[in-house]
């Protein structure tokens, strides 16, 4: 018997939730809901409002830092790049060292000058590479004569991909461009930097499908091109552009290998290591008439080609500080630069007092566009501060309630997706090659803070937060970018995620502040990428959720569908694996409820407009209960976690999350859903001296109106 919807919950819990206007959350047993039901339930929540309490990240992205030969013959241009976000709108600095003078050149949205490879044409030219919004690569010309830079100057055909797109100049003196070709091969094109005329090669090399393909880096010389193409596994390919084909010198190992190629004024080099039939230590070569030459003793073997002297003269590089490059919060940065003759007229023993222009630097201020930055990440600390991220790189800040106070701290080179806090420290991980960490909210924000010559680097003994380690090599988890973490009961933290590039797999990693000693795996796990991480049994047991994928590394077959996994923390093994679910791509975000279960919530393999919330047991261990929700999952398993969205447990043992447009509380005892109200825009949810704060936009929001009880739980 179909029971009728309940739209009142107890007046206890109704003091617990002050809603606005006397107005009572909604709720409804999942065992009883259809969609018109649900619908019925979002509807009768009140409207929850927001408060905008401050916009605590406006910055910009630095990026590369470029040169071009002025026609003097003697001096440089610098081009500093700033972005918001890949893809801009973007702002190249120009710092004309011969004139002295500076300018801003801005472009629209839609050109990407992240990693923008260069080469100086013989003309002296700036041929720049930049991928445009869907990843085909562009060429930019920047004159030096006239200062300006011309976007889209070179009608490139659209099969040279990136997103790795190297730019060489041949020992013809013609320009390469090098990338993914559509079937997931090598390719290359050819560009003569008098004519802008383009010739395409089309693929280049062995295809890497299903993998992705990307050409790190390359060559030619007067006949053939050279890529390294990888990643699973590494192909040293040739091209012959007078026949038209190519060859594979060398194949590395799928796990572990790597090839380089470097281009020289008069030949190219390679270095590969893993190299299959070898015992996998590094290997060079000389590059020439399309075969690879092994280097057995550099300072004695010479090269196989003639050396020619015509290379054109450059004027020399001076020093370059980016230490204030880092706009401030008005936008201002600084390069100092100092030529030869200004180290000449430095003191040798100059007083602390002296200032960069005592030293022979020469400054060079400007003013950049700053841009708000969305809150990725939001969570509370132990005293009630909150934690928060922006995206783009563009680092963390400190919310204090108490003050209504907003700090951005500043920028480390981590793309922050994975938090846990220990012993009163933040451990932050994330991408690339899932950089650990350690940050200390109680001591001065310094890592890349300007410490009179320099910025402290984020691996100094100084800098707070410092960078531990990588958790990304091989040796431990070899993952690219973790997306989860968790805590056992003595303070050690672990963190799940993804390979990228190298392959699928998913992986693990653990570090132990109390030793300072690390660990992890990934065999376990080729065939599965770990999306969430929860600590059951008070810590005893780490619940891992995973998203089902083909393992190209082992040759694992896809699994049929995602698994949880249990880790022991008191041995670091996997002990057991539970499919909740049958035929789900993953089992999707994951929350400790208390004692030893977790609360998830999945897709349903048979509807697109339905999920599934569940209840496991990690003892066992065994599925507690699964209920059907008539609503899709609102995030996609496996996606890049940057949705204004959350799933977590909040200080009354309910698990928070938003379902249909509302905020909501489900009780994990029963998978009983209360719609607290109508929510036009989530968020990351962070509570905090009985209020409920959001992430989601710009701004760090207040929920009016809503307040939670004091989470009287321990926490670190």
């Amino acid at each position: 018997m179909r029971l009728p919807v309940a739209v009142a919950i107890t007046a206890g819990l109704a003091v617990l939730y002050p809603l606005p206007g006397n107005a009572q959350p909604a709720t409804l047993d999942t065992q009883m809901m259809d969609k018109g039901e649900l619908q019925q339930l979002i509807q009768a929540a009140p409207q929850l409002e927001t408060e905008d309490l401050c916009e605590p990240v406006k910055s910009v992205r630095q990026g590369m830092l470029l040169r071009a030969p002025n026609p003097d013959g003697k001096t440089w241009d610098l081009l500093q790049v700033y972005f918001p976000s890949y893809g801009g709108p973007n702002t190249i600095v120009v710092v004309d060292l011969g004139s002295g003078q500076v300018k801003n050149i801005q472009t629209d949205r839609g050109w990407n000058f992240h990693l923008c490879p260069t080469v100086i044409a013989p003309d002296g030219r700036l041929f720049i590479s930049i991928l445009d919004r869907r990843l085909r690569q562009k060429l930019c010309i920047y004159d030096p004569a006239t200062n300006e830079l011309t976007i889209d100057a070179v009608a490139m055909p659209e099969e040279i991909l990136g997103e790795t797109h190297p730019l060489v100049l041949g020992t013809d003196a013609m320009i390469y461009a090098i990338g993914q070709h559509p079937d997931r091969s090598a390719t290359a094109a050819q560009i003569d930097p008098d004519t802008l005329e383009v010739t395409a090669y089309g693929p280049i090399g062995p295809s890497h499908a299903p993998n992705a393909c990307w050409g790190y880096s390359g060559g030619a010389d007067d006949r053939h091109i050279y890529i390294a193409s990888g990643k699973i596994p590494w192909y040293l390919v040739a091209y012959d552009r007078e026949t038209g084909e190519s060859a594979t010198l060398v194949e590395t190992e799928p796990v572990g290998g790597y090839v380089s190629v470097k281009q020289g004024p008069d030949g190219c080099t390679a270095t590969a290591t893993r190299v299959l039939d070898t015992d996998g230590e590094r290997l060079e070569y000389w590059l020439h008439e399309g075969k690879a030459i092994p280097i057995r003793d550099r300072a004695k073997d010479k090269p196989p080609w003639v050396a020619d002297s015509s290379a054109p003269d450059l004027p020399p590089v001076p020093q370059i500080n980016t230490g204030l490059a880092v706009p401030d919060v008005e936008g201002f940065a600084e390069l100092w630069v100092r030529t030869e003759e200004g180290k000449a007229r430095a003191p040798q023993d100059p007083p602390p007092s002296a200032k960069p222009e005592d030293l022979g630097w020469r400054r060079f201020r400007y003013q950049v566009p700053l841009y708000p930055h969305s809150i990725y990440r939001l969570q509370e600390l132990p005293d009630g501060r909150l934690l928060g991220t922006a995206g783009a790189y563009e680092g963390n800040f400190i919310y204090d309630p108490v003050k209504g106070e907003g700090k951005h701290l500043g920028k480390i080179g981590l793309s922050h997706y994975a938090t846990a806090l220990s012993g009163g420290k933040i451990y932050m991980s994330g991408y690339p090659t899932s950089p650990l960490y350690e940050y200390d909210p109680n001591e001065p924000w310094t890592a890349g803070v300007f410490d009179g010559s320099k910025a402290i680097p984020d691996d100094a003994e100084t800098a707070n937060p410092r960078r531990l380690m990588y958790m990304g090599v091989q040796e431990l988890a070899g993952t690219h970018k973790m997306y989860a973490a968790a805590v056992d009961n003595a303070g050690k933290v672990y963190f799940g995620g993804r390979w990228i590039r190298n392959g699928a797999c998913g992986g693990l990693a653990w570090y132990d502040p109390n030793t300072e000693q690390a660990g992890g795996l990934w065999r376990p796990l080729s065939n599965y990428q770990v999306t969430h991480m929860a600590a059951a049994n008070d810590g005893r047991t780490i619940v891992v959720s995973t998203r089902r994928v083909e393992d190209s590394v082992l040759g694992k077959p896809k699994p049929e569908q995602g698994a949880l996994f249990f880790l022991d923390t008191a041995t670091d093994e996997l002990t057991g694996k539970l499919e909740p679910v049958t035929g789900v791509k993953g089992t999707g975000p994951i929350a400790a409820v208390g004692g030893g279960r977790v609360m998830g919530w999945t897709s349903s393999p048979d509807n697109p407009q339905a999920s599934i919330l569940y209840v496991v047991d990690v003892e066992g261990p065994r599925v507690v209960h699964r209920k059907s929700l008539p609503c899709p999952l609102p995030v996609a398993i496996g996606s890049n976690q940057q949705e204004a969205w959350d799933f977590r447990i909040g200080p009354d043992g309910m698990v928070w999350t938003f379902m249909g447009g509302a905020m909501v509380r489900i009780d994990p005892a029963g998978a009983t859903v209360h719609a607290l109200g109508r929510l036009s825009t989530p968020g990351r949810i962070a509570f905090s001296k009985g209020k409920v704060f959001l992430g989601g936009t710009t701004f760090v929001r207040q929920v009016k109106g809503l307040a939670v009880p004091e989470d009287t739980r321990a926490r670190e």
